[in-house]
């Protein structure tokens, strides 16, 4: 394994200086006052994301398929058998955060970089640093793909002379952009976007720092925090910000600070709905497409966004329906929502909503079928009360396989158990054309 990456983080290890001052840092004395973390002063001026930071694996939020006691990440990163690990993940999902507490857990001198800042320059500066310090050091690099081939075999020559171990951050998956030796020694573990759930948890413990903070005996954060929540994301990071926001325009009675949104109409979109409404709204921009009325389907979508719904979330309701309402019956559907969807990511708002609008009304004009939808259920259900086995001719060490290319491109033969039968292609757009070619292949 090779490849780590991490974010500027405040470990109680050495603090390595910039590549680019020349400076090699020397070894904390052994009998300097290592620093109370946790010792906030009442006047601090620390962002709340700052005075929440992880300071162990456990106070990770979220990414329990990652950090959970006996998982292969955590034992990587408590223990240090790696050499270069890449952690792939929306932003605000801890991967800055995991490398940081990797620094600090192993006891490591780290320095971070960012991609877009540090060159080839900065890392041979780093090398250097690297060999008189006298012990390894831990390398975080964020955005680590956009490193070019130069830059990778520079970062290959550092891991293979044992000086640095590292940690690469990424928001897209690198493995096109890495060349095969520095992949090859490099383990990737995907980040997730954090559930309602753990947003709550860090809401939670939120409230000693504002009680501290605004002194007051009680915090009420329910009544802003759906909003906050939405407006995340899935970002920590963002999560915290806009709650310290909402701290700071809450409104204090006796003793309680109630948190509020007020104010931040340009940050958090409001939700204009409940829970039931919401899915109306979704059930109908759906239903609409499935109708193929596409003024329908984006009279509820526009809604949907302007009630406060991200429209990253209306995207990936129209990538299911992509799938499941039109199917075969357009196949290119489901690869335009998917490039629709890349282009609203880059254009952003408010123009993106131009994007939105167009992959709505396509969608809901296309030709309709479910009958691929409809397969999967069958199969599923079928795999339930049977076990079906493989027949020897198409096994492992196949007995009697005909080549299908030996005999013209296809060949009739035995696939599957007699009389199983779950794919029945529609009459509708191009679904009619593989229905009547599997029908001339193999009979109706």
């Amino acid at each position: 394994m090779r490849g780590i990456f991490l974010n500027n983080a405040d470990l109680e290890t050495e603090d390595l200086p910039s590549a680019k001052s020349g400076l090699i840092a020397k070894p904390a004395s052994s009998t300097a006052k290592p620093t109370d973390s946790t010792a906030k002063p009442a006047g601090s001026t620390m962002s709340l994301a700052e005075l929440l930071r992880p300071e162990s694996l456990d106070e990770i939020a979220g990414q329990r398929h990652l950090f959970a006691s006996g998982t292969a990440l955590r034992s990587l990163l408590e223990n240090g058998a790696f050499d270069s690990l890449i952690f792939v993940g929306p932003p605000g999902t801890g991967k800055t955060t995991a490398a940081r507490v990797a620094g600090k857990t192993l006891s490591m001198p780290f320095h971070p970089l960012h991609s877009t800042t540090a060159g080839a320059a900065d890392l041979k500066n780093i090398s250097e640093m690297a060999v008189s310090y006298g012990r390894p050091m831990l390398l975080f690099i964020d955005e680590i793909h956009r490193y070019n081939k130069t830059q990778q075999n520079l970062l290959l020559k550092l891991i293979d002379d044992r000086h640095i171990k590292i940690i690469g951050a990424s928001t897209e998956n690198p493995t096109y952009s890495l060349n095969p030796a520095f992949r090859s020694r490099s383990m990737i573990f995907r980040f997730r976007a954090l559930e309602e759930g753990d947003l709550r948890e860090l809401a939670k413990r939120a409230v000693p720092h504002f009680k501290q903070k605004f002194d007051v005996d009680a915090v009420d954060y329910e009544p802003a925090l759906p909003d906050i929540i939405a407006e995340a994301a899935g970002d920590a990071r963002r999560f915290l910000n806009v709650l310290e926001l909402a701290a700071m325009l809450g409104k204090r009675k006796q003793g309680t600070l109630t948190l509020s949104v007020d104010g931040l109409d340009d940050i958090v979109k409001k939700r204009n709905f409940d829970d039931d409404e919401y899915y109306d709204l979704l059930s109908a921009m759906i239903k609409s497409i499935r109708g193929t009325d596409p003024d329908a389907a984006l009279l509820w979508a526009l809604k949907l966004v302007k009630s406060g719904v991200p429209p990253e979330a209306v995207f990936r309701r129209l990538m299911i329906s992509a799938s499941e309402d039109i199917g075969n019956a357009f196949p290119d559907a489901l690869v335009f929502v998917n490039s629709a969807y890349s282009a609203f990511m880059n254009v952003g708002l408010p123009e993106g909503m131009i994007i939105l609008a167009q992959a709505v009304n396509y969608l809901a004009s296309c030709p309709k079928s479910n009958k691929s939808y409809m397969s999967l259920h069958i199969a599923q259900e079928y795999l339930e009360a049977h076990d079906p086995k493989v027949p020897v001719n198409i096994a492992h060490n196949a007995q009697g396989y005909k080549y299908p290319f030996d005999f013209g491109g296809f060949v009739a033969q035995k696939y599957k158990p007699d009389g199983v039968k779950f794919y029945e292609p529609s009459d509708n757009g191009f679904e009619q054309k593989i229905k009547e070619r599997l029908e001339r292949l193999w009979g109706k």
